[in-house]
């Protein structure tokens, strides 16, 4: 097959930024219609309350989101192709987002930010949290690793590697965190399919899908077949 032009690369990268854009104005429409519209009881009340699904779900795509900011930064740097750097400071700013809508929505629920038993309620793809040993307390805790994550060593591998390496490397761990991410997504959207959390989910699931196919011709240029 062969490789499609870097004019087509850019526009499907151009496609994605403007895709990137509606998913913005439609998360900021969510957050905004209550200050809008009086459609949620009296002036003052409090947002419905998140159920544990929804809290341990926000918890553990911030975490997610870290890493995914983390690499995107890491990419952007001098003689990696334009590209690439651009859709790594195009996860970075469109994760960044999201991590501010999620944080914000936890502290309103005086939730905690980081899970304490990660991955305790995720049920699809194989990720059903088995209990672990005791806790502190006597309490059986539930955790199991979020799919997707890259590990510390092909993290600092990212920072270090020469350009070309660099942006292979990057392409094939964002591919497979994406993929850990769309997974989380869709487990959240089938086991609460209503609601604002909802809502931020089913967008990450159009916007890594996305991501992932313009990933998938990125890395087909480069010869690596996924």
């Amino acid at each position: 097959m062969t490789a499609p032009s870097t004019h087509l690369r850019h526009r499907l990268v151009l496609g994605l930024a403007i895709s990137t854009l509606a998913v913005f104005a439609a998360i900021a429409g969510f957050l905004l219609r209550p200050l809008m519209i009086d459609d949620a009881g009296p002036v003052g009340s409090a947002p419905p309350s998140l159920s544990a699904v929804e809290v341990g779900f926000l918890q553990d795509m911030l975490g997610h989101h870290q890493q995914a900011v983390a690499m995107g930064k890491l990419i952007d740097r001098p003689g990696v192709d334009d590209a690439v750097r651009t859709l790594g400071r195009q996860i970075a700013v469109t994760q960044q987002f999201e991590m501010g809508t999620m944080s914000g929505w936890l502290r309103m629920q005086d939730e905690p930010l980081a899970n304490p038993t990660p991955m305790n309620s995720m049920t699809r793809y194989g990720a059903v949290a088995e209990p672990h040993a005791a806790g502190q307390h006597g309490e059986a805790t539930g955790a199991h690793e979020m799919p997707g994550m890259a590990t510390p060593d092909e993290l600092a591998a990212l920072g270090t590697l020469p350009a070309r390496a660099a942006e292979d490397q990057f392409l094939k761990l964002m591919q497979a965190h994406h993929y850990g991410g769309i997974a989380m997504a869709q487990d959240l959207t089938a086991r609460s399919p209503n609601g604002l959390v909802a809502q931020l989910a089913a967008g990450m699931v159009s916007t890594q899908s996305k991501e992932t196919a313009l990933i998938g011709v990125m890395l087909n240029e480069h010869g690596i077949h996924s």
